[in-house]
């Protein structure tokens, strides 16, 4: 039975000479999935100048308080509107890459177990799994809900529940005439006794997750394909037990 440094040995194989390959599918596939959208604020010199010039050309205090008081006002209703319309483009382009990285989440899985099995992996293969977008949206659905529900009852029990889900993807990746429910609760059976291994995996990569971060994530270009590489490798180990 393989231990963690056995996966992440397995992975440094796969990645040999496709480093640049694996980083750039990597942070294709995350924009896809998860990407912010920032825009500016109102400009505070600005503010600073109009409020400066007003109290220079004199006049009364009430007239000073009645333009400040209407500065104020617009400035306010402006910085509401700019959030509310930020937020609201915020929401739609979260929604958008939640539906765009359920099927982009399988191209990537599949990009890795192709990896480690030493077949051709190119970046076009994020998208190999439009045609199952159906599928994939309600699986990553439904393990959203799934582990939000078991979360109400602790943390604890939310993410034993994550770790058994966590093979879905690969399990419908690799056999797409499954569905999500299916999909799920034979990862639920392939977990058994493979959850902790699963952890102790993950945590052997602190090191390098400390890293990436204080290199102000840059790192993470790396690390995170190199994680990706080894979880698939994990996967590839237990798909091949028989089932409890």
């Amino acid at each position: 039975m393989r231990v963690s440094s056995d996966f992440r040995e397995l992975a440094r194989r796969a990645l040999s000479g496709k480093w640049g390959s694996a980083v750039l599918t990597t942070l294709v596939a995350s924009i896809l999935g998860a990407d912010i959208a920032m825009a500016g604020g109102p400009s505070v010199s600005r503010v600073t100048n109009y409020v400066s010039n007003t109290m220079g050309k004199g006049g009364s205090d009430h007239s000073y308080s009645t333009q400040l008081s209407s500065l104020s006002v617009t400035t306010l209703t402006y910085i509401f509107g700019a959030v509310m319309a930020i937020t609201g483009l915020i929401i739609i382009i979260g929604l958008v890459q939640y539906v765009i990285g359920s099927f982009v989440s399988l191209g990537l899985i599949q990009y890795n177990l192709d990896l480690i099995d030493g077949r051709d992996a190119e970046l076009s293969q994020i998208f190999s799994k439009a045609s199952m977008f159906g599928k994939a949206f309600w699986l990553r659905l439904r393990m959203s809900i799934f582990t939000f529900l078991w979360s109400l009852l602790f943390i604890i029990p939310g993410i034993i529940k994550a770790y058994s889900y966590s093979m879905s993807g690969f399990i419908l990746t690799e056999n797409p005439e499954m569905t999500a429910e299916e999909a799920m609760e034979v990862s639920m059976k392939m977990m058994k006794g493979n959850k902790w291994r699963l952890f102790c995996l993950e945590f052997s990569f602190i090191g390098w997750n400390i890293l990436g971060v204080l290199s102000l994530g840059i790192g993470m270009l790396w690390v995170t394909p190199y994680q990706n590489a080894a979880v698939a490798a994990f996967y590839d180990e237990i798909s091949r037990e028989p089932l409890n």
